[in-house]
């Protein structure tokens, strides 16, 4: 009996040693995957406020999430004497995980924009919203609910075509837990029950769900399983998109909806662009309303500013698209008849990928795909500080 509990005891130590080693490893190489999002009752998803950490998922930027959620530096709920100071909404894109803070495309437009002589005196201040996953319908919640308190002078929406539209659709995105904008009876209204109803189930969460979230919180061996097991689910899932058409030169980005680079023939389509319009007008006016200005900037998507046009082309006809800058080129249409300041950032991005032959989507072993690299960024944020300086004159 001694004998099997001397056993059993030695086995118990030697997974203690091997279990510490393991985490004293990942540590030493900076290997980690934090749980950077909880729920939100009001937006569907935060970012958990005071979180740092690396994201390796894509890219490899050093994260900080301020005391108010943001991807930020702290930033004073009053605006400074002799401040500009800018908001930025939008999803991953201006989030921007994959880069480090000082890389991203705003605060490369904070700094350049300092420059502009209409300025005067005043000094650049940008405060990024950005949030991964959210839609349109989103941002102007966390416009209502997080931005007004800043009391900001611009608000700059970065729109991503490649499933901005899609995420103001519950049918397309597939997530009830979010809140939508609907049209009833003729009217654009919130639906936020499915919202409302995933907050009472999280108010009741489990103690396994609660110890889960601690150990990924503690334990980077956890968060190593559990980022494993998601890019599995996720390669087979992009694997079998893929394997839909063997001209494709590479299949659509993961989260990216292909119908949005073609006008809307289906109801389900056309809804969610009449829904996405209906909201641009009621942030536009919420804007106007608080003596503030609206702009729009229109994200680039990675098959659209490919360096070969023999890629785009192959890519354009694999989906049965006439123009990769159709959903572009339609919000820019609207935003100029309803007199909305925007910017296209795709045909310079793609004349410019084409010219110097580089990718400014995604970084090493994903090249062309997602979120913009560094070199992504920087373009954004310096094209974006010439555009503000002239809509300042």
């Amino acid at each position: 009996m001694k004998r099997w509990l001397t056993k059993e005891l030695l086995v118990l130590i030697s997974l203690v040693v091997a279990f510490a080693l393991c985490e004293a490893g990942l540590w030493l190489l900076g290997i980690e995957y934090p749980i950077f999002y909880d729920f939100d009752p009001v937006l569907g998803s935060r970012l958990r406020p005071g979180l740092q950490g690396c994201w390796l998922r894509e890219g490899g930027g050093y994260v900080s999430i301020n005391s108010d959620g943001l991807r930020d530096r702290e930033h004073s709920l009053a605006k400074p004497p002799h401040t500009l100071r800018i908001a930025v909404l939008g999803d991953s894109f201006a989030e921007a995980l994959q880069v480090n803070r000082e890389e991203t495309f705003w605060a490369v437009m904070e700094r350049d924009l300092q420059a502009c002589t209409d300025l005067g005196d005043r000094r650049v201040e940008v405060i990024n919203f950005g949030q991964s996953g959210l839609g349109t319908s989103q941002e102007l919640l966390a416009l209502r609910h997080r931005v007004w308190k800043y009391s900001p002078d611009i608000v700059l929406l970065a729109f991503f075509t490649g499933n901005d539209v899609a995420d103001n659709s519950r049918a397309l995105k597939q997530k009830d837990c979010h809140p939508y904008h609907v049209f009833r009876d003729g009217r654009l209204v919130l639906d936020d029950s499915g919202a409302k109803e995933k907050w009472v189930q999280v108010q009741r969460r489990s103690w396994g769900e609660k110890f889960r979230r601690w150990r990924e919180d503690n334990f980077r061996i956890f968060q190593v399983l559990e980022q494993g097991l998601d890019a599995a689910l996720a390669r087979w899932s992009h694997l079998r998109i893929r394997g839909q058409s063997a001209a494709a030169s590479q299949g659509p980005e993961p989260g990216l909806l292909d119908a949005v680079f073609r006008p809307p023939t289906q109801p389900v389509w056309r809804e969610a662009w009449k829904v996405t319009e209906a909201v641009l007008l009621e942030m536009r006016d919420e804007v106007a309303a608080r003596r503030a200005k609206f702009f729009v900037v229109v994200v680039s998507n990675g098959m659209q500013v490919h360096p070969d046009p023999a890629a785009r082309k192959k890519y354009a006809d694999w989906i049965g698209s006439q123009d990769l800058l159709y959903p572009d080129r339609r919000l820019e249409r609207f935003c100029q008849q309803h007199g909305v300041p925007i910017l296209l950032l795709a045909p310079a991005f793609q004349k410019y990928a084409t010219q110097h032959q580089v990718f400014l989507h995604g970084f090493e072993g994903s090249l062309g795909d997602g979120h913009w690299n560094q070199t992504g960024h920087r373009l954004a944020g310096k094209m974006l500080a010439r555009w503000l300086c002239e809509q300042l004159n």
